[in-house]
């Protein structure tokens, strides 16, 4: 039997309301703030019907991942056992809410479902997913005509969406948007990060082929979750705990941090701006290696906001440089932030140097430190029932 909800009603209208505040994007709209626990990437184990569990193998096949048996853990947790980590069960994708974090589950995001869907081969280490460039010729993808609908990996990824719906709806706010990754970064895991790296500057029509192959594989993707995605609240929630008044998708440049400004505009920015009008909203996520491409973001129009990590945190001029970034990206784009910084009074100054609206300021710190803040520091509150 399920456990009681955790989203406590009466403080969900008051969170909703600053989120649709964060997409006016004007002066009176005010800030965000969520303060959590970092935690490095927890094994997992995945269930089977026999009883057994698998965390070590070669090769994971759409069958081995049983939604029903990985919603089965998420509902015997107990309320008492969420705490106030978004790493919380990880392995399952689930976090209480906290701050103006809202309370979420998604799919199972370590695994990496579009990379499968390419073909690319998958497999589990000690509890780890990864996924390792694709066994054959990287122009077999680039030049691959079929369709990606009835794909088994896509398939499971619906039914996953459809079961968390259905089953933890009552509980956690279900986004549909846990693992869409970036086109740059689907073409370096098909080739390897080196040669896609090199492929930029020495074979650009290659690449074009294969972003074109990729940036289809999101398409349907985002096509099909916004299919069967329900609202909550009117709206639709991000990996990001941000509550998006129409559906939303969260894709990222993490690959394209490695090649210059101008090869970015001219050969990725086209297939990044084909995702981003695939939803009436988006989000483009990035590392602060890749700020240097925020100039060409904040001028796309269907990019409604950035988010960016900051890891690691800068120092020496480098800071000055990432704060003068995160400054420009505010003025044009709703942002928000993410920071691993355990100085808390270095996150407060990095929160004044910014401005004032539209921004979702997300701050990570170690659990020692977490236990030794004020109850009322800003971002930490539970959204717990009793």
């Amino acid at each position: 039997m399920a456990r009681q909800p955790i989203i406590d009603q009466n403080h969900v209208a008051g969170v909703i309301a600053r989120h649709a505040d964060f997409w006016k994007h004007t002066d009176s709209t005010g800030i965000l703030r969520y303060t959590g626990i970092y935690s490095q990437s927890t094994p997992i184990a995945l269930p089977q019907m026999n009883g057994s569990t698998i965390t070590d193998e070669r090769n994971i096949e759409p069958r081995m991942v049983n939604p029903d048996l990985l919603i089965d853990a998420i509902e015997r947790l107990d309320v008492s056992e969420l705490d106030a980590s978004l790493a919380l069960r990880g392995e399952y994708n689930v976090t209480a809410g906290q701050g103006d974090f809202l309370p979420l589950g998604w799919v199972l995001m370590k695994m990496p479902w579009i990379e499968a869907m390419l073909g690319c081969r998958i497999e589990i280490t000690s509890g780890q997913i990864w996924d390792k460039e694709y066994p054959g010729d990287p122009e077999e993808v680039a030049s691959a005509t079929t369709s990606f609908e009835n794909n088994p990996w896509l398939e499971l990824y619906v039914e996953f969406i459809k079961k968390m719906q259905e089953r933890l709806g009552e509980r956690f706010f279900v986004s549909s948007t846990g693992n869409q990754r970036g086109v740059s970064d689907l073409a370096a895991a098909v080739m390897g990060v080196s040669e896609a790296a090199m492929g930029w500057l020495d074979d650009p029509a290659c690449m074009r082929r294969l972003l074109r192959r990729c940036t289809d594989a999101v398409l349907t993707l985002v096509e099909r979750t916004n299919s069967v995605i329900k609202p909550t609240e009117n709206g639709y929630p991000t990996k990001w705990g941000l509550w998006c008044p129409n559906k939303v998708t969260c894709t990222q440049a993490d690959h394209s941090s490695f090649v210059s400004p101008e090869v970015y505009r001219e050969q990725i920015l086209p297939f990044d701006r084909e995702v981003f009008q695939s939803s009436p909203m988006s989000i483009m996520h990035i590392h602060n290696n890749g700020l240097h491409h925020a100039p060409a973001l904040v001028e796309v129009p269907e990019l409604d906001a950035i988010q960016c990590w900051l890891d690691p945190y800068p120092l020496g001029e480098r800071k000055s440089y990432e704060v003068k970034m995160l400054r420009m990206i505010a003025e044009h784009k709703p942002l928000i932030v993410d920071v691993y910084q355990n100085d808390t009074a270095e996150n407060e100054w990095l929160l004044d140097q910014l401005p004032r609206r539209s921004l979702f300021f997300k701050t990570w710190v170690d659990g020692d430190v977490f236990a030794s803040l004020p109850e009322d520091y800003p971002g930490t509150q539970l959204w717990l029932r009793g």
